[in-house]
């Protein structure tokens, strides 16, 4: 049986990989909003576990954690849902990606035009472009406007749509989840890591009383940080690692 209680996350640890200080650092105001949200109000199922050789005790449902999460998160501005990188291109629809993004949104438009309809171009890309609605999350006539807004902003046919990325790309993941879950979510960081690539990470994992409340054997905060440092040679994106707890309300 399960029930739900008010609690507080706190952030308890944290790490930065990569000079993720000094990247974070140049993208005020993140830091301060990245830390209010988290550090907010949640209600959580609680749920009696048993393991074997262990006998019964109190614990947290993860699911509960990572819907909370997502739904603290939401106020900070220009902040995306589950996103997923494609041909260096971002979309919110289709398939699992990172629990949350920061990106220029212009630049990605940009990105998927070229894609389709720039100088390398794809076969029939003038017409599978139109196709992409739902991956972008807009509906038919609202992408078709879109589309052909840029069109207008492009003199010829196969000529790149060329803006300059105005701020740089945040990727982030809540993993509470089995601990072999920590090398598909950085196997999806480097996928994506290309042009326009993820300029800094955020990765939010369980410490403390939190840690010790969801199942055994999930990914927690010290886990996560040996994994990343014991990789640091190919993972090159600023990281900023987060150790979750939390406080009854």
């Amino acid at each position: 049986m399960s029930n739900k209680r008010n609690v507080k996350f706190v952030i308890a640890e944290e790490s930065f990989i990569n000079n993720g200080k000094i990247i974070l650092n140049s993208m005020y105001p993140l830091e301060d909003n990245m830390r209010a949200a988290l550090c907010g109000n949640a209600q959580v199922s609680f749920k009696t576990r048993r393991v074997k050789g262990k006998g019964a005790y109190q614990g947290i449902d993860a699911k509960s954690i990572n819907t909370e999460l997502r739904r603290l998160i939401k106020v900070i501005a220009d902040i995306n849902g589950e996103t997923h990188v494609e041909d260096g291109i971002f979309y919110h629809k289709g398939m699992e990606g990172f629990d949350f993004s920061i990106y220029d949104k212009e630049y990605n438009l940009a990105r998927i035009y070229n894609y389709y309809l720039g100088a390398k171009g794809i076969l029939n890309g003038d017409s599978k472009i139109y196709e992409q609605n739902k991956k972008m999350g807009v509906g038919k006539r609202e992408w078709k406007k879109t589309v052909d807004e840029i069109r207008c902003n492009v003199s010829d046919t196969n000529i790149e749509y060329v803006i300059e990325k105005k701020h740089l790309t945040v990727a982030g993941e809540f993993q509470f989840g089995n601990w072999a879950l920590i090398y598909r979510d950085l196997f999806r960081l480097l996928n994506a890591d290309d042009n326009p690539g993820i300029d800094f990470y955020i990765y939010v994992a369980a410490t403390g009383k939190l840690k010790e409340m969801i199942s055994d054997n999930t990914v927690n905060y010290a886990k996560a940080l040996k994994v990343i440092e014991e990789n640091k040679n190919i993972i090159k994106t600023p990281i900023w690692v987060i150790g979750l707890d939390f406080d009854y309300a």
